[in-house]
C-alpha cells in the first residue's frame, strides 16, 4: 500500500532531497504530522507547478511573438525556429531567475525541458505525405507561362460543337477532375468537348516554390494559354465557385475568346472572400471538430500562421505534399457543408493548401475588378445557384446584374455542389444555354432571393 512516506520519497527523487528538507524546514515525524506534511508538500507542489506553468505560458506568447518576427525577416526554419525556443527559454529563464526560490529551479527546469520536447515533436513531426494517383486518362499540358498543368479531355458524343466547354474548378486550389468529370460526361453526350483542368498548385499541376506566385493575372495567363494549347480559337465557360471569379476576370481581359460563360454557385467577382463563416454553419458537432481538430493540429496551424506573414518561410517549414494532405483531410470534414442533403461519402480530389492559401489576399488579385469592364459586353452568361449554398445570394445577383445579357436560374433542394446533388436540373439547364435554346425553367430577375432559400443573403461575411 502507497503510504504518505512514500509520496515523501518520491518528491525527494523528483525535486531532490534539499527542496524537500527546504520545502517543511524539518524531517518528517510519523503519524498525523507526518500525514500532514506530506499533504503539505503536494498542496506546496501543485502550487509551485501551477505558478510555473503560467510562467511557461506567458513566455511561450513572447517566444511566438519573436518566432513570427523573424519568420517575416528570413524564410530559414532553422532560423525563426531557433530564435522562438531562444527567446521563450530566455524569458522563461529570467521570469524564474527573479521570482522563484532557487531551491526551486530544478523543478522549473525540468518544466522547461518537458515543454521544450513536446513542442519540439509537435511542431517538427510532419503528417504523412500522399499525394492522389491520377485521374484515368489525364493528360499533361506545358503552357507558356511555364505552369505544366494536368487535364483531362471529353470527348463529345454526335455531331460536335464549335467553341469546347472549359470547366474551371473552385477553391481555390480544390482541385477533383476525376470527381467532376463524371457529371460533366453529360455535356460530352451533347456534343461538347469538355475540358477539365487542375489549376496551378492543384491537383496534379505544378507546385511553385516560391507562393506568392499564385496570383489571377497568373491564373487568367494560364487559361488564356491552355486554350491555345487546346488551339480553341473561342471557349465555353463554366466557372464553378472561385472558378466563378477565374472565368469574370478571364472574359473581362479576353472576351473575344469566350463565346458562352455559366457561372456556377459563384464566389464574389472581386474584393475580400471570406466564406469561413458560413461553411462551418452547416456542419454537425462531428464534423466540425473534425475540421477544427485537422485546422488547430500545432504543426498545421503554424504553417497557417507562417503563412500569413511570410508564405516563404511556411513553404520551407512544411512543403506541398504535407500541407496538401492535411488540406485534404480539411476539406472531407467539409464536405457536408456543400449539399442540401449530404451524400455517405465525396471524392475530396487533390488540393493545393498554398494555392488556396495566396489567392484570395488583395495583394493576389492585382487590383483586378471585372465590374466595369463585363458592362460593356454581349457575351451570354448563365448564373446558376442553390437554394442551400454557403456563399451569399448577392454574389450572384452580382454576376447577373454585371452582364448586360445574363440569366439566373434557381435550383431548389441543391447547395454549393448543385451539379452533383441536382444534375438534371443543372444539366438541363446548362445544355439548353450552350444551345441557345430557351431555358427550361424560370429565371430569377428580382435580387431578394425566394422564399425557402436557405444560404446567406449578404455579402458572403
Amino acid at each position: 500500500m502507497v503510504s504518505h512516506r512514500h509520496i515523501a520519497a518520491l518528491l525527494d527523487l523528483m525535486l531532490g532531497f534539499t527542496f524537500r528538507r527546504s520545502m517543511i524546514g524539518h524531517e518528517p515525524m510519523v503519524g498525523d504530522s507526518d500525514h500532514g506534511s506530506s499533504v503539505g508538500r503536494i498542496s506546496q507542489l501543485a502550487k509551485c507547478l501551477g505558478t510555473y506553468g503560467i510562467l511557461a505560458l506567458l513566455s511561450m506568447l513572447v517566444g511566438v511573438g519573436g518566432f513570427v518576427a523573424t519568420a517575416m525577416l528570413t524564410s530559414r526554419p532553422a532560423l525563426f525556429l531557433t530564435a522562438g525556443w531562444s527567446i521563450f527559454a530566455i524569458c522563461y529563464g529570467g521570469a524564474i531567475s527573479v521570482i522563484a526560490p532557487r531551491r526551486y529551479w530544478p523543478l522549473a527546469v525540468a518544466l522547461l525541458a518537458v515543454l521544450s520536447v513536446v513542442g519540439g515533436f509537435a511542431l517538427l513531426w510532419p503528417a504523412t505525405e500522399t499525394r492522389q494517383p491520377p485521374a484515368p486518362g489525364t493528360e499533361w499540358a506545358t503552357l507558356r507561362t511555364g505552369s505544366r498543368l494536368a487535364y483531362l479531355r471529353l470527348a463529345a458524343v454526335g455531331p460536335r460543337h464549335a467553341a469546347p466547354v472549359v470547366f474551371l474548378h473552385g477553391g481555390p486550389g480544390v482541385a477533383n477532375i476525376e470527381g467532376d468529370a463524371e457529371y460533366l460526361r453529360r455535356l460530352a453526350a451533347s456534343g461538347y468537348d469538355v475540358y477539365l483542368y487542375d489549376q496551378l498548385g492543384a491537383g496534379g499541376s505544378t507546385r511553385l516554390a516560391d507562393p506568392t506566385g499564385y496570383t489571377l493575372p497568373r491564373a487568367v495567363a494560364d487559361l488564356d494559354a491552355f486554350r491555345e494549347a487546346i488551339r480553341a480559337p473561342k471557349v465555353d465557360l463554366i466557372g464553378y465557385s472561385w472558378g466563378s471569379r477565374l472565368a469574370a476576370a478571364y472574359l473581362s481581359a479576353h472576351a473575344d475568346h469566350v463565346s458562352k460563360v455559366v457561372f456556377v454557385s459563384p464566389d464574389r467577382m472581386a474584393g475580400d472572400n471570406s466564406n469561413l463563416v458560413n461553411l462551418l454553419g452547416p456542419l454537425d458537432a462531428a464534423h466540425l471538430w473534425a475540421v477544427l481538430r485537422q485546422a488547430f493540429e500545432p504543426r498545421a496551424f503554424t504553417a497557417w500562421v507562417l503563412a500569413q506573414v511570410n508564405s516563404r518561410a511556411a513553404h520551407a517549414f512544411a512543403g506541398d505534399a504535407e500541407m496538401d494532405a492535411r488540406f485534404r483531410a480539411i476539406i472531407a470534414a467539409l464536405a457536408p457543408a456543400l449539399f442540401c442533403h449530404p451524400p455517405d461519402g465525396t471524392n475530396g480530389g487533390d488540393p493545393g493548401f498554398y494555392a488556396n492559401t495566396m489567392l484570395p489576399r488583395p495583394e493576389a488579385q492585382r487590383g483586378i475588378d471585372p465590374h466595369a469592364s463585363l458592362r460593356r459586353l454581349d457575351t451570354p452568361a448563365l448564373i446558376v445557384k442553390g437554394q442551400c449554398d454557403y456563399l451569399s445570394w448577392a454574389s450572384a445577383v452580382d454576376y447577373r446584374d454585371a452582364l448586360p445579357h445574363a440569366s439566373m436560374v434557381y435550383v431548389p433542394e441543391a447547395g454549393h455542389e448543385l451539379f452533383a446533388e441536382q444534375p438534371d436540373v443543372f444539366f438541363a439547364a446548362v445544355v439548353a444555354f450552350l444551345d441557345g435554346r430557351e431555358l427550361p425553367f424560370a429565371t430569377v430577375t428580382q435580387s431578394s432571393p425566394p422564399p425557402g432559400y436557405k444560404g446567406p443573403t449578404g455579402e458572403n461575411h
